[in-house]
């Protein structure tokens, strides 16, 4: 497997994807602002890093899931994903799904040069991001999302650098004190559904099922399900039935057996989502696992 990489990105302008750099932001401290929209599932994130600076992935809608060493995050609408620098991060083999995005990385390396804040200030915020203990941080997506919105905005429009500044000051405050708070990513019903969808992946998961859980209609739970983990609940039984798939492929169990215990109709329907999720299909999945490890 090859080393992690420091990873260093270049300007991109695309329909779904646009990277803006150092040489185009050209503000203090910011090495990269970035915003994704994902509508296909597009190949997975290999493990890397980045030197003297902090990442942050602010998910909007949809959900990514990251991988740092041994430790996994599944990061949703509203969430905030920091990795800390130097800090190896990917998603390793499971491809980038449907979400919407904003990247930001910030160069700690010289606090005289940081948004414009005179040095004693730019100390403290470092300081203040160093001292976040968790990788993953939730937001009120309403007070957060604006700011990010704007900046982006008038990054892309060259407008006032100062105002870019300050968007993102506020934004990095409120999520700084957001770290100090004990949120609770999930309501007591939606995480009671959540529970029994992943106790139970390899049953038949019905919609009504999990809104009688909830004491839900069908239509309230999957608004409210969506609203607060960020994917819609059948995507998300569809994402867990799938991982939980590649375990039982790699025993060298037949893709019609998997089909049948994952309880889709057909395996050529389950051959079908699996594709969706992984841009592979269950034999070429299996294929390229058990060829890495040859290599190995």
């Amino acid at each position: 497997m090859d080393s992690p990489i420091n990873r260093y990105d270049k300007y991109i302008y695309s329909k779904d994807r646009i990277v803006l750099t150092q040489q185009e932001l050209n503000l203090p401290g910011i090495r990269l602002f970035a915003m994704h929209n994902i509508h296909n599932t597009i190949f997975p994130l290999i493990p890397h890093y980045h030197e003297n600076a902090f990442e942050f992935t602010f998910i909007s809608k949809g959900s990514i899931s990251f991988h740092m060493q041994e430790s996994e995050c599944e990061v949703s609408g509203g969430n905030i994903f920091i990795s800390f620098p130097g800090e190896v991060h990917g998603t390793r083999e499971i491809p980038i799904s449907l979400n919407e995005q904003y990247r930001l990385q910030v160069d700690i390396s010289d606090p005289k040069n940081l948004l414009f804040l005179n040095e004693e200030t730019a100390k403290q915020l470092i300081q203040d991001l160093k001292s976040i203990k968790r990788h993953i941080i939730s937001t009120d997506i309403k007070e957060t999302r604006p700011l990010l919105d704007k900046a982006f905005e008038l990054a892309l429009s060259e407008g006032s650098h100062l105002l870019i500044a300050g968007y993102l000051i506020i934004f990095f405050q409120l999520m700084i004190a957001a770290s100090k708070e004990d949120r609770y990513y999930l309501t007591h019903d939606i995480e009671a559904a959540v529970r029994f969808v992943d106790d139970h992946v390899t049953e038949e998961l019905s919609l009504h099922t999990l809104a009688g859980i909830c004491n839900l209609s069908v239509s309230q739970f999957k608004q409210k399900f969506k609203r607060i983990v960020g994917i819609s609940p059948r995507n998300y039984i569809n994402k867990k039935k799938i991982n939980f798939s590649k375990m039982l492929l790699l025993k060298d169990i037949p893709v019609t057996e998997v089909a049948m215990q994952l309880n889709f109709n057909t395996s050529s329907y389950f051959s079908t989502v699996f594709k969706k999720y992984t841009t592979m299909t269950p034999s070429e999945y299996i294929q390229a696992e058990l060829g890495d490890k040859e290599t190995e």
